[in-house]
């Protein structure tokens, strides 16, 4: 039997090598370290870190426990290599989890991930969360009102129901109520078609009860609409039961989409290209989907027994009871009007918004280095003052480093700070004039080529420039640049648009936003580019609605020019850095309509 055991092992360990090497280039150590591998029970796998730890705290009292997201493994981190092998005897093959009584096997690695991987916590934008909005008496009654049928009489209905479409000379009656693959739904108002995902405007069926009228009337508290709800689908949802992803069809629906959680919290999964949020909804909690998050997001419940979630210790998991949810539509009359046409059904087969690899060099040439060339004068006469945060980074550099201001426009950052050696470069040749008129000293340079050698920079700035890159992987090369011309221990300082311009104060935000405007106001200006592209043209003072977009400067004397804005998302700045390897994130703020950071490139080993 031990020899058994001992095999079994063996096997385990070196598939945990072979795992662990591919996936954090990690390597698993013959002899005792201070790393443990625990190598077949992880989040993936439903183990909590409260059973790890269970197992732990009568055998040693100091340790740290690393779970990381979507891993079958996790490692326990101790604080001498005798307190990991005193713990690795107690528990490789020794101890037993789950009702399988499966046992736990570990091995030593040569170190563990620095931290727990974070969960993706930004929300979408448009996407709210009130927590505690009914009383726990009002859940009850809620799911109280609710008739399911069970399991006997939905058998035999859907025998009667196939039984009757063989026969033309019989008629199927309607019903609000039905049971899907993936959970049980009933539908109020109007019944959503699932082979279609739309509903008929002209087919009312049972309208929402008056009793789950106080829903409405306490909805409009935290989120005020002109008309009333008036499709109601209220989901059953099973622990291991879930609903594909997806993004409700635009044209059936107006904007507001509201989800009232009811027993069991979950995470919804929200995701939009190569963004992510889990959310997790906490019983009693309302959901409030609105623009981005409403027509841009796809959302989904993954089904699975157990959720990965942020505990006070650290990320845990946590199992599922059953669910059910209320969710409010208001059904739409006409085509959609958003701004988000690759995911509409009124305007995705004939407009097309994906910049690529072909079309951004055409698109940043069109609506940003022309544009610069032709607002060079009066750029710079609306470029004075120095920001105080980017005053304070500058003032922080030693007597005599070398700082390189990428992107440096009129050279406003250039003059002062006279103890540090200061030089600029700009893409445009009117702005290069302009700062060399002032005596600065500066170069004509596309940000993504910088014409310096490797570890030959003190510090670096970028102000306001990357967000005028149209792709994900420019914008990364644009920081891999800097990354490669700093000196080790070099910093740099990154300054662009944030999406979320209400954020703070109004009076401080960048772009002013006009708050006398309707919050669910949407512009429906695009411009079709030369380059094939579809745009939206963004109407100033107002809430940015799309990430990729054209906004409007007008020139003094006359002329209005279009230039080409990404504007980045909360988290999406600091996502975008920490693909690049060679940097440590030491600093990350929101500075009057700005998300920034200070990076830091690693000493070389």
């Amino acid at each position: 039997m031990e020899e058994k055991l001992s095999k079994k092992s063996y096997r385990k360990q070196k598939r945990a090598y072979h795992r662990l090497l591919r996936d954090m280039n990690i390597k698993c150590c013959d002899n005792p370290t201070k790393y443990i591998m625990i190598c077949n029970a992880g989040l993936v796998t439903g183990f909590q870190r409260e059973t790890l730890q269970n197992i732990i705290d009568p055998i040693i009292s100091e340790y740290d426990v690393i779970m990381p997201p979507n891993k079958s493994y996790c490692f326990i981190k101790f604080y001498s290599i005798e307190d990991a092998e005193y713990a690795y005897n107690r528990i490789h093959g020794q101890i037993r989890i789950n009702e399988l009584g499966a046992l736990l096997y570990a091995t030593f690695t040569e170190s563990v991930p620095d931290l727990d991987d974070e969960l993706s916590c930004g929300f979408p934008y448009g996407l709210r969360l009130v927590e505690n909005i009914i009383t726990e008496e009002q859940e009850k009654y809620l799911l109280n009102s609710i008739n399911w049928i069970n399991e006997e009489t939905y058998i035999i209905e859907t025998r009667l129901i196939m039984l009757y479409k063989l026969c033309s000379t019989f008629h199927v009656p309607e019903s609000d109520s039905s049971e899907l693959k993936h959970r049980k739904v009933k539908h109020f108002g109007y019944e959503f078609q699932y082979n279609s995902n739309r509903v008929d405007p002209d087919k009312p069926i049972t309208p929402i009860p008056e009793e789950y009228q106080f829903l409405q009337t306490l909805f409009k508290k935290y989120h005020n609409v002109p008309s009333e709800y008036d499709q109601l689908t209220i989901n059953h949802y099973s622990p291991g039961q879930g609903i594909p992803p997806h993004i409700d069809t635009h044209s059936v629906f107006e904007d507001s989409i509201l989800s009232l959680s009811l027993g069991s919290a979950c995470i919804m999964d929200f995701k939009r290209e190569d963004r992510k949020a889990a959310v997790l909804l906490p019983p009693r909690s309302l959901l409030i989907i609105t623009a981005e998050a409403r027509y841009a997001w796809s959302h989904g419940i993954c089904p699975r027994h157990n959720d990965v979630v942020k505990s006070t210790n650290g990320i845990t998991t946590q199992p599922r009871g059953t669910r059910v949810s209320f969710t409010f539509r208001k059904v739409r009359r006409g085509d959609c009007c958003c701004i988000f046409p690759e995911y509409c059904d009124t305007k995705k087969t004939c407009v097309n918004t994906v910049i690529d690899d072909k079309t951004a060099m055409g698109i940043e040439n069109s609506y940003v280095h022309e544009v610069y060339e032709n607002i060079s004068s009066h750029f710079d006469e609306t470029r004075h003052k120095q920001w105080p945060n980017v005053s304070k980074f500058l003032q922080s550099l030693n007597p005599g480093d070398i700082l390189l201001d990428v992107g440096c426009g009129n050279g406003k950052y250039l003059y002062e700070e006279k103890l540090i050696f200061k030089v600029g470069c700009d893409r445009s040749h009117n702005l290069i004039k302009i700062c060399h008129s002032k005596k600065s000293e500066v170069f004509l340079s596309d940000c993504l080529y910088l014409p310096y050698k490797d570890n030959s920079i003190d510090a670096a700035i970028s102000i306001a420039v990357i967000h005028h890159l149209s792709t994900h992987e420019r914008r990364k090369q644009a920081i891999s640049e800097l990354a490669r011309l700093l000196r080790p221990n070099g910093k740099c300082l990154i300054y662009v648009w944030a999406k979320e311009q209400e954020k703070n104060s109004t009076k401080t935000a960048y772009l002013k936003y006009n708050m006398s405007k309707n919050d669910h106001q949407t512009s429906c200006i695009q411009k079709l580019t030369e380059y094939g592209v579809t745009l939206p043209v963004h109407e100033n003072r107002t809430k940015f609605m799309s990430t990729d977009m054209l906004v409007p400067w007008k020139r003094k004397g006359g002329g209005d020019f279009l230039r080409y804005y990404h504007v980045f998302k909360e988290g999406e700045l600091s996502q975008l850095c920490s693909e690049v390897p060679v940097f440590t994130i030491k600093e990350m703020y929101y500075d009057q309509g700005n998300w920034c950071v200070i990076l830091q490139k690693k000493k070389i080993k």
